[in-house]
């Protein structure tokens, strides 16, 4: 029996060229998919629409717009998410690991009253900064139709990338990285 595995393994790693064509293939498809559903994202600087900000403690000082200002020079991530969004939940943990990593602020669409935005913070133990958009409409001019959404600012404060719907953490770190070297995902 384990001689049938081993060859069947074998066989499989001689056809690495139809492997590659396949992922090639799946690639492409991910990226195309990913331009259809970031179509409604604005080009150029993000809209000026603002929201306080707040974490798990409470409400912060400063806003998203004055957030935004004060990380300008480096690129940043804003990723719109909602406390009621199965897929949030479950990419939680790839944005919480870019945390540390990468200046990011998030924005809670739809997702109730600040107490209880920061009550989800705090019980899943989030160290993110949260705008609050209660009416969903700062998701609506930032073109998001459907949490989770990443956009990507690049250091001039312009939007450089666009990711829907549930990403990896090596997919967002690439996004950022390719936008930190190239300027933006796509030219």
């Amino acid at each position: 029996m384990l001689s049938a595995m081993l060859r069947g393994l074998w066989r499989w790693l001689c056809d690495w060229r139809s492997h590659l064509k396949t992922l090639a293939i799946l690639v492409i498809l991910s990226l195309a998919i990913n331009a259809w559903q970031s179509r409604n994202v604005p080009k150029g600087m993000p809209p000026a629409l603002d929201a306080p900000l707040l974490n798990a403690l409470g409400p912060k000082d400063t806003s998203l717009q004055a957030w935004l200002t004060q990380h300008r020079g480096q690129v940043v991530a804003v990723h719109f998410w909602a406390t009621w969004c199965p897929v949030c939940k479950a990419s939680q943990d790839n944005v919480q690991r870019l945390h540390g990593s990468w200046p990011m602020v998030t924005v809670a669409m739809q997702s109730g009253t600040a107490p209880a935005v920061q009550n989800h913070l705090a019980q899943n133990a989030l160290p993110w900064l949260a705008a609050l958009d209660d009416d969903g409409q700062l998701a609506r001019a930032w073109g998001v139709r459907a949490v989770p959404a990443t956009i990507i600012l690049n250091s001039e404060g312009r939007i450089a990338a666009a990711s829907m719907g549930y990403t990896t953490t090596l997919g967002l770190w690439a996004r950022l990285w390719w936008v930190r070297v190239f300027g933006a995902w796509t030219s």
